[in-house]
């Protein structure tokens, strides 16, 4: 016998098409099957997971994870976790996982549909929350209209027609330069990770002098006045954290590895390249946090040049035994080009299945390497981050 959750459902219930729903009848269905009570389930999570840092561990956590009603999702490494306690196989887990990111999105999108809401009805943001304000205009009032020719007066100042015509000019100039930087971009990786950053290619190195930075502070300003009555506030803080979970230095001195991701029974994965004076190197890395060994089957490739490249000169796929709260590496010797003449943006790519097997269930790109002749490195994570 164990607990049954509360609002847990009857068997046979008809499945309702929002994921958190699918994730916890999955979650439910495995559980009661297990006969394990939730005191044990907690416990073994604490077990694995209970010095990696990793937060939701408790009964009460276990219990809102069942519920359906609730709307409390589990760390990716818990969700591993689970399906490792319950005997659910790595085809199950990838369902789990596809699940919870779907429902992480749908509930972003209901907070930012929220605010924008609050906006519209004039109501005060959150605590917290950053709103761009624009100038209010009265109900029923026209615009105002600049006469050709005339100056207007506002403040005891004289403004002419210039200085409006100046901020135009200066609002496309913003909208063309965002146009040119998002031609730098790709969709992000088709896996749906947080932590990754997808290929893109090479923006031409920054060069700002005193004039240019004064000229493009000035070009904002205008854009963010005349653009801010639509501006959300999760659109101004975009980039906040988008770096979190980045490991800085971890192959050598310029070197990056990605934020993890979750892969069988408990493992994490990040994807690492690492910058030399005349080669880039790629490498994968996986860590166990949890109590017991985890056997993987690895693999490492490269994005460069708008294309992927196989390891050279190999081997490429890795199968090992990650030790209980150990960390296993690839050779960075195994995944090697040289640099070119030329800039090019440089990622590394990392694949992981369960056992000996090549069915992969996780796949990321590590930060964006861009890589100038003369030795300049410019790293990029998610959302074009400096990283």
């Amino acid at each position: 016998m164990h607990d049954e959750p509360d609002g847990a459902g009857p068997d046979g219930a008809e499945e309702s098409e929002d994921p958190r729903r699918l994730l916890v009848r999955a979650l439910n269905d495995r559980f009661k099957e297990s006969s394990l009570s939730m005191e044990r389930v907690a416990a073994k999570l604490k077990d694995s997971l209970g010095r990696s840092g990793v937060e939701g561990l408790s009964k009460s956590s276990v219990s809102r994870y069942l519920h359906l009603e609730r709307t409390d999702l589990p760390d990716l490494s818990v969700l591993a976790e689970l399906a490792r306690i319950f005997g659910a196989d790595a085809e199950e887990l990838a369902r789990w996982q596809a699940w919870r990111q779907q429902a992480k999105l749908a509930a972003e999108r209901a907070v930012q549909q929220r605010r924008a809401e609050r906006r519209v009805g004039g109501e005060a943001p959150a605590v917290g929350e950053l709103v761009l304000y624009a100038p209010a205009v009265r109900a029923g009032a026209e615009a105002p209209e600049v006469q050709a020719g005339a100056d207007e007066v506002a403040g005891g100042r004289p403004r002419s027609r210039w200085r409006y015509l100046a901020a135009s000019v200066a609002v496309l100039g913003v909208v063309a330069l965002g146009a040119v930087w998002a031609g730098h971009r790709i969709p992000p990786a088709s896996n749906g990770s947080d932590a990754a950053s997808a290929p893109a290619v090479v923006p031409p190195p920054p060069e700002r002098t005193a004039s240019a930075t004064a000229s493009a502070t000035a070009s904002a300003t205008a854009s963010a006045t005349a653009s801010a009555a639509t501006a959300t506030a999760p659109a101004a803080r975009s980039t906040g954290g988008s770096a979190s979970g980045v490991e800085v230095g971890p192959l050598g001195e310029d070197s990056r590895c990605s934020a993890p991701m979750a892969g069988p029974s408990g493992v994490r994965l990040r994807a690492c390249a690492m910058v030399e004076p005349h080669r880039v190197v790629f490498a994968l890395k996986v860590d166990n946090p949890t109590a017991s060994s985890v056997e993987v089957t690895v693999k490492v490739a490269a994005f460069w040049t708008s294309a992927h490249h196989a390891c050279e000169p190999g081997p490429a796929v890795t199968h090992t035994v990650v030790a209980a709260r150990t960390a296993f590496t690839t050779d960075p010797a195994h995944c090697v080009t040289a640099r070119q003449e030329v800039p090019v943006a440089y990622q590394g790519e990392a694949f992981i299945a369960a056992g000996d097997g090549e069915e992969w269930v996780g796949h990321l790109y590590s930060p964006r390497a861009n890589v100038y002749p003369g030795g300049e490195t410019l790293w990029r994570c998610a959302g074009d981050v400096p990283c």
